[in-house]
């Protein structure tokens, strides 16, 4: 059986834009824009992007930003310790959330 998500099609995401045109394009061009050099490094935003695709879990970003940080001089050491970041702040984001079932249990007087 084939998986969901197909290495191959990564190649094709340009692909999603062909019946929505001027949206894709503008998507792109926000897209785009956002990656670009700034405040930030594209280093820098190559790794937030790593990151993010983690924690979002999306194979397909995953794959892209794992290529393009090792296009950008990365190794695996920097991309485990943005992996780790990105693990410990989404293990706290969880903790945190455990404030609403704390707050409720001690509403109603548990």
């Amino acid at each position: 059986m084939a998986t969901y998500f197909d290495d191959a099609d990564l190649a094709k995401f340009g692909s999603v834009g062909e019946h929505a045109k001027e949206h894709w394009k503008r998507f792109m061009a926000y897209y785009g824009g956002a990656f670009e050099e700034g405040a930030l490094s594209k280093r820098e935003k190559l790794l937030i992007g790593f990151a993010v695709a983690q924690v979002e879990r999306c194979p397909y970003c995953i794959d892209s930003f794992t290529q393009q940080c090792m296009e950008a001089g990365m190794t695996m050491e920097h991309l485990t310790e943005a992996l780790h970041c990105a693990a410990s702040l989404r293990a706290g984001i969880t903790m945190a959330h455990g404030l609403v079932a704390k707050n409720v249990s001690e509403k109603i007087g548990m």
